[in-house]
């Protein structure tokens, strides 16, 4: 039961470092997002700076229930900008009303219904996970309806989507029953489930859950072009410059100089 509680314990952390992953990634190909998508790099590392911060929130503080806090906000901030420049005018300020509405319901779990350094933010993630899913869906309808020319595989919008839809509907089934002990209704019932049992099993999906999302992300990333020339993106000593070649033990292998080329 250690052994299998301690491979748990890595695979979490594995799949919370993911964005660190995704940003090399990203770093190394070049990526260039675009305007439309280009929240989705500051969504990456707020969610790599949030890791770094909980690490350390656990190590010298032993409290880093603010940062599920600050997880939300940032998620559904900056995956709703995508939402909204994808969106039309008319639908934009109906989604700035419903981050609004979100924002007041983070405030209020916050202060008064959770409490930042209690516990989870079970409100403000079931509003925030239920914006995005229901943004999600109003995306995919009307991409269906517009019959886009792209094959659903190669469309970075429809990635995006299929991705928002799976990890933030599943996520929040997650986050809910990690929060389940401190309910009393739950001791109290018949079922005899002990806090390290539900916690467990509930956790034991998140792993896999992240895999997938890392897995459609990285998917999104190769659909995007590179910031750079493909020659330019290979290091220096790789790429090919006309009239120069390595040194060469046989001398009819060299190259000509540029000015006698013909």
């Amino acid at each position: 039961m250690a052994d299998w509680q301690s491979t748990m314990h890595l695979l979490l952390r594995v799949g919370e470092s993911a964005s660190l992953l995704l940003l090399a990634i990203m770093w190394g190909r070049r990526t260039n997002l675009g305007s439309i998508f280009r929240p989705l790099f500051s969504y990456l590392i707020s969610d790599a700076a949030i890791y770094i911060i909980g690490a350390f929130a656990r190590k010298v503080l032993h409290n880093n229930i603010f940062c599920f806090h600050l997880s939300t906000l940032c998620d559904v901030t900056w995956l709703t900008l995508v939402f909204v420049h994808l969106a039309s005018d008319k639908t934009k300020i109906w989604l700035k009303l419903g981050w609004l509405l979100f924002l007041f319901s983070t405030v209020v779990s916050a202060l008064w219904v959770d409490g930042l350094t209690v516990n989870m933010n079970v409100l403000s993630r079931t509003m925030g996970n239920s914006f995005l899913v229901f943004m999600a869906f109003r995306q995919l309808a009307q991409m269906v309806h517009r019959e886009y020319l792209l094959p659903p595989t190669q469309s970075p919008a429809f990635i995006f989507c299929v991705t928002v839809t799976i990890y933030y509907s599943s996520s929040l089934l997650v986050f809910i029953g990690q929060d389940l002990p401190r309910y009393g209704w739950l001791s109290t019932s018949g079922i005899n489930f002990s806090e390290n049992y539900i916690t467990n099993m509930v956790i034991g999906f998140y792993p896999f859950l992240r895999a997938i999302q890392f897995g459609l992300l990285l998917h999104l990333i190769t659909l995007f072009p590179l910031g750079v020339a493909p020659r330019r993106a290979l290091p220096r000593w790789l790429r090919f410059q006309l009239g120069w070649r390595p040194p060469s033990k046989t001398w009819r292998y060299r190259v000509l100089p540029p000015h006698l080329v013909g």
